[in-house]
């Protein structure tokens, strides 16, 4: 039984059926390609997002200051009758006695805290709290700064009359507001937070 020769373009059909070699890398050539283009696009979005996070805890921690800033640098300003507001605290917290200042929209006389309290996971938060002294207004208290592993106060004032100024962790004298104030603020390991030292003058002077 004799064969009979394949004719030339099924030849041709047969040999277009299936890749060829040189196809066949360049198709895992061009997916290569294509994954590393996706790998880096993936990396560069992680980077820019790892970026605007750490900007706006930055911002975040920028604003919390310029605010404590504000109100305790606020103390220099004297009552109606000459007095000055006053101020007593520890290293974990203190109470100021604001007096009224119409540049910060603040009408009475105020009382402010600053104190650590419990929150989410573990943490601790820098709590805020208000009240209107002259119109016996109801204490408002309002979180600054959120998920913080401490707080370090220290006051740098004469503790008496005659004594020369020196740094303390905590001021009670009820007449006179210390010189300066520090805080310091620790974030929990892994935080990408920095607080570095905040020293606020008062200008507690005579």
């Amino acid at each position: 039984m004799s064969r009979r020769p394949m004719s030339r373009r099924a030849s041709i059909d047969g040999g277009q059926a299936g890749f060829t070699l040189v196809e066949t890398l360049v198709c895992l050539a061009l997916a290569g390609l294509i994954g590393v283009l996706l790998l880096n696009a993936v990396r560069i979005a992680g980077g820019a997002s790892a970026a605007a996070s750490r900007a706006s805890a930055a911002e975040e921690v920028q604003s919390v200051r310029d605010h404590l800033r504000r109100t305790l640098g606020s103390l220099a300003q004297r009552r109606r009758d000459g007095s000055r507001p006053t101020l007593v605290g520890g290293s974990d917290g203190l109470v100021a006695v604001l007096a009224p200042d119409r540049t910060l929209e603040r009408p009475t006389e105020r009382a402010a805290a600053l104190s650590l309290v419990p929150g989410a996971q573990g943490a601790l938060d820098l709590q805020e709290t208000r009240s209107e002294r002259e119109t016996a207004g109801a204490t408002i208290g309002e979180v600054v700064l959120g998920r913080i592993a401490g707080l370090g106060i220290r006051y740098y004032g004469a503790p008496s009359d005659g004594a020369r100024p020196v740094w303390l962790t905590a001021w009670s004298r009820a007449d006179r507001a210390p010189l300066l104030v520090e805080i310091q603020v620790a974030f929990p390991p892994g935080d990408r937070r920095r607080w570095p030292p905040l020293l606020i003058a008062l200008e507690a002077g005579p």
